[in-house]
């Protein structure tokens, strides 16, 4: 009997802004498909540290990627949410759901 393998879970969690509102995205991918994520997942700069920093009005980003016992983690300035890193939470907003803020325990983000 084959054992159950973890998903791929990506959390997406924006502060700030104007009034300074905290959401929150996630999806959760089953292993077929995390072939097509890995790409992605691989060509954000994740060691690197985030060159923006957080200004009066601006959003950050926390996004936080764990399949199984790997997990790796950034926080982003709103300037450093581009290319590959805006590719990957544009997707998770798109494909994953809308959690609230205060269900992110165990993601990593919270």
């Amino acid at each position: 009997m084959p054992q159950p393998v973890d998903p791929l879970t990506i959390t997406v969690v924006r502060t700030g802004g104007f009034a300074g509102l905290r959401r929150a995205w996630r999806v959760e991918v089953a292993e077929p498909e995390v072939d097509m994520w890995t790409p992605l997942l691989d060509a954000c700069p994740w060691e690197e540290p985030a060159a923006s920093a957080a200004g009066a009005d601006r959003f950050s980003w926390d996004v936080a990627a764990v399949h199984g016992p790997n997990g790796r983690h950034a926080r982003l300035g709103d300037g450093d949410a581009a290319g590959p890193w805006r590719e990957l939470i544009d997707r998770v907003q798109a494909d994953g759901a809308a959690v609230a803020p205060d269900d992110l325990s165990e993601s990593g983000c919270g």
